[in-house]
């Protein structure tokens, strides 16, 4: 039996066909089963726009638009970031609008009564899948295929594009050549915790591929606290911190900046307390931003957890805001 999802339905209407939930909308309203993949994923989406549209914040034609407009995946989740955000505001009854757009100085979400404001970000970094899909593309319709293995010693959180394009063109010289065995490319990452990367490209015979090259990624576990990785990841949620367009959105009314963290890496393998923490120690005194916090939302899940850090040094009026806030939306740290 098929399900309608008329809330979802209403913003795909006028969403092209190459829209990149458009694949799944179709087989979720179709016969797909309720616990399918795509069933999964849309439902969400049809719970978000539901709670969005029924607490009709202004602006909130904006986001539609961004929505339609969405190329591809990274294009999607860019506004459902704060979409995920804003409704989980309006399943609290918090009243809220959606900033101004097209250049205006204001957070993406204004809170109406509680005098805060929220901005969202959403980043992907993911250095080692960024080669892995490169290999793959560079690889494609080489003959005979081979399994190429990919490890590093660290999770690095980016390989430079220059980096990624020297060890594809080096990998597809090998497997023309049939030199097999492994090669290792030492890589120098001054930004980086680890300030010194050793990716190791392994390519091996194998005759059972026969729907093509293979790129496979082993090695180590890299979560661990407080490894590099997780280092770097919070360099990259603080960096927003610094950004010109951010800092004077700030400076127009207390505002708490969300992070999109679902594809920065691994930082969700790190628990909601320990980011409160970390975020908390980590947040500079002379920051506009009255906190910073992360959530990694997922795409079969309407609601998110978010885990907040705040300065120390905040106005009894901003403290006041924020830990009403966070009663009223359950917000891990504080």
């Amino acid at each position: 039996m098929s399900t309608s999802f008329p809330f979802l339905r209403d913003w795909m209407d006028r969403a092209p066909q190459e829209h990149p939930l458009r694949d799944h909308f179709d087989l979720a309203s179709g016969n797909g089963a309720p616990d399918s993949a795509a069933s999964v994923i849309v439902t969400a989406f049809e719970n978000i726009i539901e709670a969005l549209e029924k607490a009709n914040p202004e602006r909130l034609a904006g986001v539609r638009r961004d929505f339609r407009q969405a190329a591809d995946t990274d294009d999607l989740l860019i506004p459902r970031a704060e979409m995920v955000a804003g409704a989980k505001l309006a399943r609290a009854g918090i009243p809220f609008d959606f900033g101004r757009r097209n250049g205006a100085t204001e957070p993406d979400l204004m809170l109406r009564d509680l005098h805060l404001a929220i901005e969202v970000k959403a980043r992907r970094l993911d250095g080692l899948r960024d080669l892995h899909d490169e290999l793959q593309t560079a690889l494609t319709g080489i003959t005979p295929p081979v399994l190429v293995e990919l490890r590093t010693d660290s999770q690095p959180l980016v390989i430079k594009k220059n980096v990624r394009a020297k060890v594809v063109e080096e990998t597809v010289q090998r497997v023309h050549s049939q030199n097999y065995g492994t090669a290792v490319t030492p890589v120098d990452q001054p930004w980086s915790a680890r300030k010194r990367l050793l990716i190791h490209v392994g390519v091996h015979q194998a005759p059972d591929l026969t729907n093509g090259s293979r790129i496979i990624v082993t090695g180590g576990f890299w979560g661990n606290e407080p490894g590099p990785h997780m280092m770097d990841v919070e360099d990259a949620v603080l960096a927003v911190l610094e950004d010109d367009q951010k800092l004077r959105q700030a400076n127009t009314r207390p505002t708490i900046l969300l992070f999109d963290a679902a594809r920065t890496g691994m930082a969700w393998i790190r628990s909601g307390r320990v980011w409160a923490q970390r975020l908390a120690i980590r947040l500079p005194d002379t920051t506009p931003f009255v906190g910073a916090a992360v959530m990694t939302p997922k795409l079969d899940d309407p609601d998110i957890g978010i885990s907040l850090g705040v300065r120390e040094n905040l106005s009894d009026q901003d403290r006041a805001s924020v830990d009403e806030l966070a009663r009223r939306l359950g917000i891990t740290g504080v």
